[in-house]
């Protein structure tokens, strides 16, 4: 019987040489390719053909959540495992619910991983994928988590505050630059919009101006974020939810975006002063 055929999408270079070495040991599979972005698993998919895609769900950019139903579009028969550090109910139920197969945390893959390559990738019968989805089960009902977008260039500022949202449970997309976060606006619903001002010669607001429809009609909420203090007047104009004044740190930015994302959308918040800088919401954006 030929092997099954893999493939590994995962922004970590020492992951994807981690988990080929890993899987080359077993006779049963071979890993015919591996990606470091959701893209270029669409592009690699269509090209291997795998049976199996071993999928990280927080990749930035174009994230696993946001490629599982291309790849299903593109390789309908094709088991989808998603892979993650965050090993939680909402993540395990986003997962689910975006179209994978099965949810393996990375710290349970050297006891998971190949069981349920075995169960659902050398088969056609579709009952073994709806059973090995429960590789990792769960009965909680727990909600899909809050997704955010965040905008900040500077690399180092952005990889931290996007590491402490995570890390408290959230699902965040990076981006760099206006053209970034206006593709990924185009392709994803949030809930939240980290809009740093000051983007290369750019400006955030100038884009929070152009996709005011787009962020109106998904209700997405807006925070501001500048160092410089002239721009709390203009975001009492446009009516975001908050301004945040840099230096934010990472504890007062969690400790808002919990608070402004607790319950129900429509729940506003007092003009509480949470150890930084902020304006209450006004209006909707305009």
């Amino acid at each position: 019987m030929a092997p099954i055929s893999v493939m590994l999408v995962d922004d970590s270079p020492l992951f994807l040489s981690t988990a080929t070495q890993f899987l080359g040991m077993c006779k049963e599979v071979a890993v015919v390719g591996s990606c470091s972005s959701g893209q270029e698993a669409l592009e690699k998919a269509r090209e291997l053909r795998p049976q199996v895609i071993l999928l990280d769900i927080m990749m930035p950019g174009m994230s696993g959540l946001s490629v599982i139903g291309p790849l299903k579009q593109l390789l309908p028969d094709a088991t989808i495992i998603a892979l993650t550090m965050m090993d939680t109910p909402d993540f395990r139920k986003a997962a689910l619910a975006a179209g994978a197969d099965a949810f393996i945390p990375k710290s349970a893959m050297h006891v998971s991983l190949l069981p349920a390559i075995r169960k659902i990738g050398g088969g056609d019968d579709r009952k073994d994928k709806h059973q090995a989805a429960a590789v990792a089960p769960d009965n909680n009902e727990a909600a899909v988590p809050r997704t955010i977008l965040l905008m900040e260039d500077d690399p180092s500022q952005r990889h931290l505050y996007a590491r402490a949202l995570r890390r408290a449970g959230y699902l965040v997309y990076e981006a760099g630059t206006l053209q970034e976060a206006r593709d990924l606006l185009a392709r994803n619903h949030f809930d939240m919009f980290l809009c740093d001002v000051h983007i290369g010669h750019e400006r955030g607001t100038d884009l929070l101006r152009e996709q005011s429809e787009v962020l109106r009609k998904n209700s997405t909420q807006v925070v501001i974020v500048s160092a410089d203090p002239g721009y709390r007047c203009i975001a009492e104009a446009m009516g975001v939810e908050f301004y945040l004044e840099k230096p934010v740190s990472v504890a007062a930015l969690v400790t808002l975006v919990d608070r402004l994302t607790m319950g129900n959308h429509s729940r506003r918040l007092s003009a509480e002063r949470i150890s930084l800088q902020t304006v209450p919401k006004a209006g909707s954006l305009s």
